[in-house]
Parts: structure tokens; C-alpha cells; sequence
């Protein structure tokens, strides 16, 4: 009897139910898209960060030594260690290895250009471009034992005039800061002669190299000047075989902390010390927090306006049943069984409007994912019951005002018409 009273009570009043049902879809849809995109938003944001730099630099743990006599102070001595390039590797094997963007080396030598007239004193960077990276010992079997990294891939924000060098044995060509090219009035194409200087003793033995210049690099930082080739370039000229004296690591947080990076690679290279990027680190942090709370005030607002439209369409329900309700009451029916009709009604509601809604707010998320991030959003099989339990409670609390009232309905009163 329960049943057939409340399928007729539907459709009787199929225009008010559609109503509530379409309110209800909207709240649906925008949780369901904003759930969705936010899902999603700390892995994108996080690579749109990523396209600005590395957030974690690792250097050789050095030993400092305090210089002076008591009560003086000189200072400090500093021993120059280097990071083993043929450890790297082991960056990839940590066990938030996927989440590792990559990673670039940089070794750092004082060189001297000349223009003709003078020696100009600049920074010469050898690091990866485009590098294949072998890794010896995966950490898992299924894991794959290359990996291409490099400047290229971490700093994809480089505004490079000419082109990149994409030969990881490229041993002839460089790139050059946009200072330098201006300092020194070099352009593509050019061949520069680089000397470096290595002074032991009393003797000074000096190293030149040609090198052709393929692109111009302008960062507006101190890249601007300095040169860069690949590493063993690097390495050849200063006769420092295996040796980086930086590694800059783009590492996707959105899983876990950056320092839990930090830790879990000093633990696999031990003589290093890993350093995050504060600045960088917190101003993503805070841009993902101030998004995700963006999108909870949102879908309170769309929930709220969902609510106040199916408690609108059950009072004004509740008013022209008044006389059902008190038929039904005068022949017996409890208060408890008026209760759970209309809130069988309004589950109802919430659980087609759930549905409807999950589905409006995938194609709705897919709208905001392109627009804003110019990628799609991965559909998510879990939101679907998150989806239909919100719209639910929200059907069944915007409808306990509209029960009460149909609980105090008199049967002698309205079935006499007052």
C-alpha cells in the first residue's frame, strides 16, 4: 500500500518533482564537477609549477672548519666536494620515484672569452639537455631502466632564442645567456674559443675549446650569464671526471611534502645535502590551498541553492496535500508513516538528481579542465555514491521543515475546509 500510494503521488505531481529533481541536478553537477577538478587540480597545478624551475636543489655535504685565534674570529674554511654523476641514477629509485619530473646536473667553472681586445671572466655551466639516464638498479621489476631528463625538461620557461642542443653528445655547440651574447656581440652561429686557466703550484696549464653557439637563453636571472654545454664538456675541459657540483630536481608535491623527497634521496645518496626551494614550494602550496577552499565555498553555495529549491517545492507540496494528509490521517495513518512518505519522496529526488547531476557535472568538469589547465579531467568512478549520498542529504534535510508542517496538519480542520 506504501508503495502504490507514493509511485501515485509522483506522478500525479510530476511537474513539482521535476522541479526538485532540476534543482537538485544543479547542486549534483557543480559538486560533482568541482570534486572532480579538484581531484585533479594538485597534479595540474603542480606541473604548471614545474614549468617555472625546480623546487629542490641537492649539493655535496662539505665540511666547514671555524679559522682564528681566542677571541678572534677569521672565519671559515670550506672544503669543495662534488656530487658523483654516476649516482645520479639513483634519484629515480626512491619510492616516490613516479613523482620525480626530472633532474638536471650542473658543474660550474670560471672561463675566459676574448673579444679581441680584452679576456671577459664567465661562468661556464655544463649540465644535461636532453640526457638518457640508465638505471642499474629499478626499484621495483616492472620499472623501467631509462629515463630521458634534463635543463630542457625543468625549465621549460627558458625563452630560447635559435635552438635548444638536443644531442646528448654534442661536443661543439653551446648556449649563451642573453648578457653574454649582448656583452661580447655574439650571435647564432657564431664559433667562440674558451679557455680555461687550472693553476697547481707555480705551473698554469691552460685549456682552449670551440664551441658554436646554437641558441640564446634569456631568463631574466643569472642564467643570462653564463654559457652552457653539455656536461662532458664540462667535465673534459676543467679534468673533472664525474663530477656536478648541483643537482636542481623538479619533484610533483601533490602526493606528498617535498621534503619527504628531500629525505628519501639523501637516503639513497648520502653524502648530500637536499635543499627546497621555500619560495617556490610555499607559493604553490598556498595557491593549492586557496584553490581547493575556492571550490568547497562554491559547492556550499550550489548545495545551499539546491536545498532552498526542493524545501520551496515540498512546502508548496505540502499545502495542496493538505487534504490527502488529512484523510490519510483520519483513517488511521501515524505520524511516522506521513514522515516517511515525503522523505521516501525526497530520497527519491536525491538519488535521480544525484544521477543526473553526476553525469551534467563530468561533462561540466571536462568544460572547466580544457578552459582553465587546456587538458581533460579524468573521470572518477568513486564520486558517483559521493554524488548521490550529498544530493540525498541534501533532499531530505531541505525537506524536514516542509514534513513538519504536514505532521501538524488537523484532519477535522482541513478536511472541513478552513
Amino acid at each position: 500500500m506504501f508503495i502504490r500510494i507514493l509511485r501515485k503521488s509522483l506522478l500525479k505531481r510530476k511537474s513539482r518533482i521535476a522541479i526538485a529533481i532540476i534543482s537538485v541536478i544543479m547542486g549534483a553537477a557543480i559538486a560533482t564537477a568541482l570534486l572532480s577538478v579538484s581531484s585533479d587540480v594538485s597534479e595540474k597545478v603542480g606541473l604548471e609549477f614545474r614549468k617555472y624551475g625546480a623546487n629542490l636543489i641537492l649539493i655535496p655535504e662539505t665540511d666547514t672548519i671555524e679559522i682564528g685565534f681566542p677571541g678572534v674570529d677569521f672565519g671559515s674554511v670550506t672544503e669543495q666536494r662534488y656530487i658523483n654523476e654516476s649516482d645520479l641514477w639513483k634519484i629515480k629509485t626512491i619510492f616516490w620515484r613516479n613523482n620525480v619530473l626530472g633532474f638536471a646536473p650542473f658543474l660550474y667553472q670560471i672561463i675566459k672569452i676574448n673579444d679581441g681586445t680584452t679576456d671577459h671572466e664567465l661562468v661556464l655551466a655544463g649540465t644535461y639537455f636532453n640526457k638518457e639516464i640508465h638505471i642499474l638498479e629499478p626499484y621495483l621489476p616492472t620499472d623501467k631502466n631509462t629515463f630521458t631528463t634534463g635543463v630542457q625538461d625543468i625549465s621549460s620557461w627558458w625563452q630560447v632564442t635559435g635552438n635548444w642542443i638536443t644531442n646528448q653528445n654534442d661536443t661543439t655547440h653551446c648556449m649563451i645567456g642573453a648578457k653574454v651574447a649582448e656583452k661580447l656581440n655574439l650571435q647564432l652561429g657564431q664559433t667562440i674559443t674558451i679557455k680555461y686557466i687550472d693553476t697547481k703550484g707555480n705551473n698554469q696549464n691552460t685549456t682552449s675549446y670551440n664551441l658554436t653557439i646554437l641558441g640564446i637563453v634569456e631568463t631574466q636571472g643569472n642564467e643570462d650569464n653564463q654559457i652552457f654545454v653539455n656536461l662532458q664538456v664540462a667535465q673534459t675541459l676543467t679534468n673533472r671526471p664525474d663530477n656536478v657540483h648541483t643537482v636542481q630536481v623538479s619533484a610533483l608535491c601533490n602526493a606528498c611534502p617535498v621534503e619527504t623527497f628531500a629525505e628519501e634521496i639523501v637516503g639513497k645518496i648520502p653524502y648530500t645535502e637536499a635543499r627546497t626551494v621555500k619560495q617556490l614550494v610555499s607559493a604553490e602550496m598556498s595557491i593549492l590551498s586557496k584553490i581547493e577552499n575556492m571550490m568547497f565555498l562554491i559547492t556550499i553555495v550550489a548545495l545551499l541553492a539546491s536545498a532552498l529549491g526542493v524545501t520551496t517545492t515540498m512546502t508548496t507540496s505540502v499545502i495542496e496535500r493538505q487534504k490527502e494528509i488529512g484523510l490519510m490521517k483520519s483513517i488511521g495513518a501515524e505520524n511516522k508513516k506521513i514522515i516517511a512518505l515525503f522523505l521516501s519522496e525526497a530520497a527519491i529526488i536525491g538519488i535521480i538528481g544525484g544521477i543526473l547531476g553526476y553525469l551534467l557535472g563530468i561533462l561540466l568538469a571536462q568544460f572547466i579542465g580544457i578552459s582553465v589547465f587546456t587538458t581533460s579531467i579524468n573521470p572518477r568512478i568513486e564520486i558517483i555514491p559521493i554524488a548521490i549520498g550529498i544530493s540525498m542529504g541534501v533532499s531530505i534535510l531541505a525537506s524536514i521543515l516542509p514534513v513538519r508542517r504536514a505532521v501538524k496538519v488537523e484532519p477535522a480542520i482541513v478536511l472541513r475546509g478552513e
